[in-house]
């Protein structure tokens, strides 16, 4: 067994669905970033990975024109925090695959504004709801104790109810956030020992 801490840096393409207008907002790229602590386990093909991962993202936000006004949706403050379950194969000495997912929560604050105050149309709600994702990459290990991967992963957020008001009337829409993401770790084992190989 063996610990180890982890920074995680990458891209979402991201996007908001079921809007109030009934559109979607397309898919945008946005910042990821974060940090992981797990066990490592190793196996004689490689190894399973068990860990705790938390993480935050950039705004997504869109305009939309309608009668009278434009709406713009926003979903900012977006967070994760997951515990994942990876596999890693070592086909050679130093590089390797994995793949796997994790279960969690997720969440964001959703905004609704217009550029006519007076018409009454806006909102500002809390969002946090089960999450998930799954995915795989490739990793390479500089010594016994640092690794840096590269990954793919899907992550979802799931449907949720905000409120808002339209011409002053109070409403609910449905809302969730998904995106495809890139990402780099670098990994570091047994990170409170004396760097050693």
């Amino acid at each position: 067994r063996q610990f180890y801490l982890g920074g995680i840096v990458g891209a979402d393409f991201a996007t908001l669905d079921k809007l109030s207008t009934g559109t979607t907002i397309p898919n945008q790229s946005i910042f990821t970033a974060g940090g992981a602590a797990g066990m490592r386990f190793l196996r004689e093909n490689g190894a399973m990975r068990l860990e705790f991962e938390g993480r935050g993202r950039d705004q997504v936000s869109e305009t939309f024109p309608v009668v009278l006004t434009d709406l713009t949706y926003r979903a900012t403050d977006g967070w994760s925090a997951m515990v994942n379950v990876w596999r890693d194969y070592k086909p050679f000495e130093s590089l390797g695959l994995y793949a796997g997912g994790g279960i969690g929560a997720g969440g964001y604050r959703w905004t609704l504004s217009s550029d006519q105050p007076a018409l009454g149309i806006g909102g500002n709600d809390r969002v946090a709801n089960f999450a998930w994702q799954a995915g795989g990459g490739v990793f390479y290990e500089f010594s016994k104790r640092a690794t840096v991967d590269l990954g793919y992963r899907f992550f979802s957020i799931d449907e949720s109810l905000v409120g808002y008001e339209f011409f002053g009337q109070p409403q609910t829409s449905p809302t969730n956030f998904a995106a495809s993401e890139l990402l780099l770790q670098v990994r570091i084992y047994e990170p409170f020992r004396g760097w050693r190989r």
